[in-house]
């Protein structure tokens, strides 16, 4: 008899993987978002490398043209 593995109690579903992915990615892109022309974090210009994973990742998703939310108030 062929026995599946199922997942553990505490683990996560496809689903929820996936979400919790394009959350991950949706938060480098916001945190690394360009501040005149340069990533803020990693002060190179942008898109940086983390950025572009971050979008790799989301086209992949189907959400390839996401963008932060403009901010009011922000200082740019």
């Amino acid at each position: 008899m062929a026995t599946h593995a199922r997942p553990h109690s505490g683990s996560l579903s496809t689903v929820q993987l996936r979400n919790r992915m394009i959350l991950s990615a949706r938060r480098i892109i916001t945190e690394h978002w360009p501040r005149i022309d340069r990533c803020p974090i990693c002060r190179s210009a942008w898109p940086c490398p983390r950025t572009e994973t971050a979008y790799d990742y989301l086209t992949t998703a189907g959400q390839g043209n996401w963008a932060p939310p403009q901010r009011a108030g922000s200082r740019r």
